[in-house]
């Protein structure tokens, strides 16, 4: 009795296992501490609609945009990704965790991004510059 019990908890554990997959590499959750950390900014008069509508235009201008992801269940929360598509391991990405802040009397609608990158050198920095640009000034391709 006690070893098909025992057997069961292990056959149990197994499947949960694989159930689980596991994730490979680096993950954004791994990257989102001060030690990763890059910049931090500010867009006013800027929402999450115009911010999509922004790297719509670039990526029809110039080829590509940074993703935009929507958190789950949360309207004022999202992440701008540098890839268009979505990487095993963001070891070489940058990410942008991004807040939505309403408008009010002491301030427009705006949009904070807190940008983390796992690496930092000129490579990244241009990148980034790269990423912002079609943010800020969507159209124009930047080589």
């Amino acid at each position: 009795m006690v070893k098909n019990i025992l057997l069961g908890v292990v056959a149990a554990a197994v499947l949960t296992a694989c159930a689980a997959p596991a994730q490979k590499g680096v993950q954004p959750e791994d990257i989102r501490d001060s030690a990763h950390f890059v910049t931090e900014s500010i867009i006013s008069n800027l929402d999450f609609p115009s911010l999509q509508s922004r790297l719509f235009q670039h990526r029809s201008a110039c080829g590509s945009a940074p993703r935009f992801i929507m958190d789950k269940g949360e309207t004022g929360y999202a992440m701008l990704v540098e890839t268009a598509e979505v990487p095993e391991s963001y070891e070489n990405v940058i990410i942008a965790d991004l807040v939505q802040y309403p408008e009010s009397f002491r301030a427009p609608m705006r949009v904070a991004f807190r940008v983390y990158s796992y690496y930092y050198n000129d490579d990244v920095q241009q990148r980034l510059d790269r990423m912002m640009a079609a943010v800020r000034t969507p159209g124009v391709c930047t080589p």
